[in-house]
């Protein structure tokens, strides 16, 4: 089956990018398309190119059909992110690539670096999947939407197609990235123990684990040690699953590849070995890590109540919702609200409603407290920090069930919550600018599930410096105003701010 993807430079999937710490990743977009995208550097904090953080109605406008936008970013982090487009769902449909970031030294010693992106993929476009969830009919909305296995863009039934070739009594650093827009990834290896060393950009303490749970957006690297011997060849899983639109009941489509210590080894299968596989899904949770880089959890100047909700709407429309507000994006990007409004920038409404806006002052320490009051799992990204994992537990209030982070918080950008579950987060307020904090559940997104901090709003003008030339330049191509409110009014001029929908009660 063939389907339209986007490409780079003419071909697909777009090449991988490696840099180094202190280079400068430089990305000159030409936009070839017939509509707008943009590039957002997963995972990087961008402190102080609030502007090239790629996320249109938030950052930037996007880059307009025809023409350039330049992305200058200082590499100021090492690990393993990504890049993708966020306008719309263009991401899905192949706008997407490893980004990975060296240090000079590396903590731990291995032989060989190898990346692993795993995609949940489909043979729809994304938009058209999209229509389809927001549907106001209830049966085409819940229609099952099958995908299919992905890793570095290669996949299909035969496993004979995706291998990781190892060296015996070497040791090989896997990074896997889950670039899927709803499903969750286990990956592990038969016969094979697998140790974690970094999550989401973040070294840790070593971790033993025979199997390794990423949800939407999440990254781990492992450290995997090949036996001696070459006389057979391993199978490795990669199975995506998901509890979205199953009622919670978790839908898990297997996949299989061969990790190769010798092309002319045979294949042990894990039947021939016992009755069942020998990894045990037995998953390392994220809160039980600890960081190499010991820093202490901040206290709490700012607390935001987030209850997350999924539920048909006054439109007649499935949208999911932090506090029963769901996201649109407003007409003027909120960065660019709060460089031309002045004292104003400081008033929520400024940024419009659906916008939902939640100012920080300097150097504030938040703690957020996600409740997911769903029946199904949740993946929420930050842009613009990672943040500290201080408490799990579930949303009945049951101690019993509550998880506390020790001295030392694991730190990532991207957290995923369990169904009935909440989870507390903590930053600093350290980074003038306006960061979205959304679902990495791409489809889950678009049914609105985001908000957008501002951060700093007096303070950003200094931190940025100069707004780039031609980020303006592809707003007024496309009729977007660079300044005012949300709307792109003087001031608070807000009387046409759409407010709705609404969910509708009993539902």
């Amino acid at each position: 089956m063939e389907r339209r993807l986007i490409g780079v430079n003419g071909r697909w999937p777009p090449p991988e990018v490696h840099v180094n710490l202190s280079d400068t990743l430089v990305i000159n977009a030409h936009n070839s398309l017939d509509v707008a995208t943009s590039i957002h550097a997963y995972g990087l904090y961008q402190n102080g190119t609030n502007f090239y953080d790629g996320a249109p109605g938030t950052t930037e406008c996007g880059i307009a059909p025809n023409m350039t936008y330049t992305y200058i970013i200082p590499v100021t982090q090492t690990g393993t992110f990504w890049l993708q487009s966020q306008y719309g769902s263009q991401f899905v449909d192949g706008m997407r690539t490893p980004l990975i970031s060296y240090a000079p030294q590396e903590h731990y010693q291995y032989d060989s670096d190898q990346v692993l992106m795993l995609e949940a993929s489909y043979h729809r476009g994304a938009k058209d999947i999209v229509n389809q969830l927001m549907s106001t009919v209830k049966g085409v909305r819940e229609a099952f939407v099958q995908p299919y296995m992905l890793i570095n863009s290669v996949g299909g039934t035969d496993l004979n197609r995706t291998k990781i070739s190892v060296q015996s009594g070497k040791t090989h650093r896997l990074r896997l990235i889950n670039v899927s827009a709803a499903w969750m990834v286990r990956f592990g290896i038969e016969q094979h123990t697998m140790q974690i060393i970094e999550i989401d950009g973040i070294d840790t303490e070593i971790k033993e684990t025979n199997s390794v749970l990423l949800s939407p957006g999440q990254r781990a690297s492992v450290l995997v040690t090949a036996k001696n011997a070459t006389d057979h060849n391993y199978i490795f899983h990669a199975d995506m699953f998901t509890d979205v639109g199953q009622d919670g009941q978790r839908t898990v489509l297997p996949y299989q590849g061969i990790v190769e210590y010798s092309p002319d080894a045979p294949l042990l299968s894990y039947t021939k070995v016992g009755s069942s596989s020998t990894v045990d899904w037995e998953f390392t949770q994220d809160i039980d890590m600890v960081p190499l880089e010991k820093i202490p959890a901040p206290g709490v100047h700012k607390w935001v109540p987030l209850e997350v909700s999924t539920s048909t709407y006054d439109d007649r429309r499935m949208h999911s919702a932090f506090n029963n507000r769901t996201y649109a994006a407003p007409i003027v990007p909120s960065l660019l609200t709060a460089l031309s409004t002045g004292y104003q920038a400081y008033y929520p409404d400024v940024y419009g409603f659906k916008t939902y806006p939640v100012i920080l002052d300097p150097l504030e320490d938040v703690e957020v407290a996600i409740f997911n009051n769903d029946a199904t799992t949740h993946s929420f990204h930050l842009h613009g920090h990672s943040f500290f994992i201080i408490a799990r537990g579930t949303v009945d209030k049951n101690q019993n069930n509550r998880i506390a982070a020790g001295n030392f918080p694991m730190r990532r950008d991207t957290i995923a919550i369990p169904p009935r579950g909440y989870t507390i987060i903590r930053f600093r307020a350290d980074n003038p600018g306006a960061w979205l904090l959304h679902s990495q559940m791409q489809f889950v997104k678009e049914q609105g599930l985001a908000l957008t901090f501002i951060e700093a709003p007096y303070r950003i003008g200094a931190n940025l410096k100069n707004v780039p030339a031609d980020m303006l330049e592809n707003c007024l191509t496309m009729g977007i105003p660079i300044s005012g409110n949300a709307l792109g009014k003087p001031g608070l001029d807000l009387s046409e701010d759409v407010r709705g929908p609404y969910p509708l009660s009993g539902l």
